[in-house]
């Protein structure tokens, strides 16, 4: 028995005993999110997805044809390289800071509240514009201002959403991407003119502002907070494959499944009209009419699968080979169309690619929600996967230019859109941490 005098217990640091706890910010998610969380989550990607996509596949390749009918070609692959570079910067710069925001509302809303407004003004800007710089700065500054809305939009399923739910969640949120052509396609037809047509897309992202200030999103505490630097940033686009295989194997899929997609898209309004010349088979129909057909059929053949794949997914606990069937059918989409380029097989290869499409979509965004590194980095990690889905777009352009401009023409073109297709499908087996 000891005869010194008992010292009081000293009281451990805040800092220690606060560090010790996973803060909600951080931890996995456990409860399932309801039927209202869903609904809005939905309907803020309505507000993404629509603008993200309309712009550039109906009024910049117009806009570009009305300034520069002559160099058209050249000026879209200019202009759509400024709007996918600007994401290679500020997707995982944005993500990274999303991740270390402290804000007392929260770590994701502050992006998206941002990146809506910034959305907004652009829209309304580019659609003022009558040259090829004009429109070229609108796609730059805007695609940076869907990075900032991803910063804060994409971490929120990871965030906030169990992984057995994961895969029917994103079915229904991947119903606005698969159906924004669409219905962008209707509603920019109910008005007439550039500026008028960006002004009704500048409207849609007030449905991101609503999810944004409506849901749940815990603060992250200063404590938990990790520093940041350029080095910091910089090495955020080295993940080690020895570390983390599985994610670098689930971008690697995804960066080649977007080339092959790219290939098989990004041209199609100009093949419409200078292969299929889509106008003297069909007289008193515009070029634009038949790339809303081929792109009203394709959406709804996406939109058959896209929900079911996602719940399909959850229910066996396989998502590699539902990836793998999709990525696969979407390679066999692009054959008939260089075989034969005809309009009966433009329409049937756009049911093929988007059945293909379809399970592809949700299932695949699932599998990565599911392989991140770390749960404190998931904005800048969800984002580098992003951007392997629009990186590819960089490289399209050029590399379209170039097989165009060589032997097959178009054929070619669609030939190496489904040998990009099928690659990227074989390399989802290399992704073992998932079923």
């Amino acid at each position: 028995m000891s005869l010194a005098p008992e010292l009081p217990e000293l009281p451990e640091r805040p800092e220690r005993s606060q560090l010790s706890e996973r803060p909600e910010a951080l931890a996995e998610p456990v409860r399932r999110v309801g039927p209202g969380w869903v609904a809005l989550y939905v309907l803020a990607n309505v507000g993404v997805f629509i603008p993200m996509q309309v712009p550039t596949t109906f009024l910049m390749p117009e806009q570009i044809a009305q300034i520069d009918p002559a160099g058209k070609v050249g000026s879209y692959a200019w202009v759509s390289m400024m709007g996918a570079i600007s994401g290679i910067v500020i997707a995982p710069l944005a993500g990274a800071l999303s991740d270390r925001t402290t804000s007392r509302f929260g770590r994701r809303r502050p992006w998206m509240l941002v990146g809506s407004l910034v959305c907004m003004a652009t829209l309304v800007f580019t659609g003022l514009q009558t040259t090829v710089v004009g429109v070229a700065l609108g796609s730059l500054v805007l695609s940076a201002s869907f990075m900032i809305i991803g910063a804060g939009l994409s971490p929120v399923v990871p965030d906030q959403v169990p992984v057995a739910q994961r895969g029917a969640v994103l079915g229904w949120a991947m119903v606005p991407q698969a159906g924004a052509l669409i219905a962008g396609g209707l509603l920019i037809g109910l008005v007439t003119g550039f500026a008028s047509q960006y002004l009704l897309m500048a409207v849609l992202p007030l449905l991101i502002l609503l999810f944004a200030t409506t849901m749940k999103d815990p603060p992250l505490p200063r404590l938990h907070r990790e520093p940041f630097s350029l080095r910091t940033f910089l090495d955020g686009y080295r993940i080690s494959p020895r570390a983390h295989p599985d994610f670098v194997w689930a971008m690697s899929s995804r960066f080649i499944m977007g080339l092959g997609y790219g290939m098989g898209t990004l041209y199609l309004p100009y093949f419409l009209d200078d292969v299929l010349h889509y106008e003297k088979l069909f007289p008193g129909q515009s070029t634009e009419d038949g790339l809303l057909i081929v792109i009203g059929i394709n959406c709804l053949a996406t939109i058959s699968t896209v929900v079911l794949s996602g719940w399909l997914s959850d229910k066996l606990g396989k998502r590699r080979m539902l990836v793998f069937l999709g990525g696969l059918t979407m390679a066999v989409a692009a054959v008939p169309l260089a075989l034969s380029p005809t309009w009966t097989m433009t329409l049937v290869a756009a049911v093929i690619l988007g059945l293909g499409y379809g399970v592809y979509l949700a299932v695949d965004t699932a599998l990565v929600t599911e392989v991140l590194p770390a749960s404190a980095d998931r904005g800048k990690d969800m984002a580098l996967a992003n951007l392997m889905t629009s990186l590819p777009y960089v490289l399209v352009p050029a590399v379209a230019s170039v097989v165009l401009s060589g032997p097959g023409g178009y054929s070619s073109l669609f030939l190496c859109s489904a040998a990009m297709s099928a690659l990227g499908a074989v390399l989802v087996w290399k992704v073992k941490a998932v079923r």
